[in-house]
This record gives structure tokens, sequence and C-alpha cells, in this order.
């Protein structure tokens, strides 16, 4: 399959034609209730375009993944911040706002790649990038309260991991089609997220 860059502007738009439909089917329908005749068909291709930029629906959505992790997730942390004082609310609010907005954008991409990584490794290994990304910050976010004299008692391997994972499910269930019924805005999603790691932290 020709790489993004290798190809043509209509070529490259159509590839984008496709790919949002997909991303947009996935959120609303996850992967496996999603066909390709679904995705070419709300992108206004046929199946025989399809073919010319991917080998078949989980070779889309694993373009769909890594293009997410390399030109989306990645370069978001390359000036994260750590929290100055217990008192820094802002970046707690900053931080899980940029989490909120990128995840939920790109929500059919996590919804789908979840539905395939219970069973095939390959996509278990990218979605654990993604994790591993989330770890890492909140890891580094406990030690920082450490050094302030907060949370002594916590490992912070494992409550990053805690909070990540809790981060990733709560936007997977709520923003998705799971059909729970929690009905929440971006403005208390971020706010209740927000609070969550910073008491965590910092006890209040």
């Amino acid at each position: 399959m020709p790489a993004a860059e290798n190809l043509s502007a209509k070529g490259r738009q159509t590839r984008e034609a496709i790919a949002h439909a997909a991303r947009k089917l996935f959120a609303e329908r996850g992967f496996h209730g999603t066909t390709l005749s679904d995705i070419t068909a709300a992108a206004g291709k046929s199946p025989a375009v399809f073919y010319r930029y991917f080998t078949d629906k989980e070779d889309l959505l694993a373009a769909l993944a890594r293009s997410f992790l390399d030109d989306v997730v990645r370069p978001s942390g390359l000036s994260m911040s750590l929290p100055d004082s217990a008192d820094d609310d802002a970046f707690f609010t900053t931080v899980v706002t940029g989490y909120w907005t990128m995840f939920t954008q790109n929500i059919g991409i996590m919804i789908a790649m979840a539905q395939l990584a219970a069973t095939q490794p390959r996509f278990a290994a990218v979605q654990n990038e993604f994790r591993r990304f989330g770890i890492d910050i909140v890891a580094a976010s406990v030690r920082r309260a450490q050094e302030q004299g907060y949370g002594g008692e916590l490992d912070p391997e494992l409550t990053a991991a805690a909070i990540a994972l809790l981060f990733e499910n709560f936007t997977t269930v709520v923003v998705g089609s799971s059909g729970l019924g929690i009905d929440i805005d971006d403005e208390h999603a971020i706010a209740t997220l927000s609070r969550i790691w910073k008491k965590t932290l910092y006890g209040y």
C-alpha cells in the first residue's frame, strides 16, 4: 500500500475521506459492527478505491492508530510541565483538558483498538504504547508531589497505572456508545478526572 507521503494531493484527500469515515463509524458501532462497505459508503468511495490504500479493515485501523500515536499523542508530551505546588490546579486541568480533547476526538480509534487488542497481539502492543505514554506522565507527577512532601506512601508506577487506566476506561465508556447512560459534558468530565488525579497525589 502506498505511504501517505507518497500520494498525490487527490490521493491524500481520498485516503483521509476513508480514514475519517472509519473513525466516525468505529466510534458509533465499534470495529466489529462496522463493515468495509459501511466505511466506503460513508466516504463516498468504492471498495476498489479502498484497496488502493489499505489491505483490509484491520490494516486501516493499524494505520489510524499508528498515525494517532506518532503524530498526535507523542508530540503532545514533548513540552509537558509538572505541578509547581500542591495548589497548582492549572496543571491538572490543562493536562486533562488536552487528554480529553485528544482522545474524545479519536474515540473511534480507541474503541476499535480495545476490541482487537483483546485477541490480537499487534494491536495489544500499540494499545500499550498509548498506555505507557499516560503512565509515564502520571508517574512523573507522583514523583514531583513526593519531592514536595506529599504522597510518600504512593508507588509512582502502580499509582500511575491505576490513574491512567481509570482515565482510559472512563473516557471509552462515557464517550463511546456503551449504553451505560452516564450523561456528562466535557467541562464536568475534565473537572472530575482532574480532581481524582490531584487528590490522589496531594490529598485535597
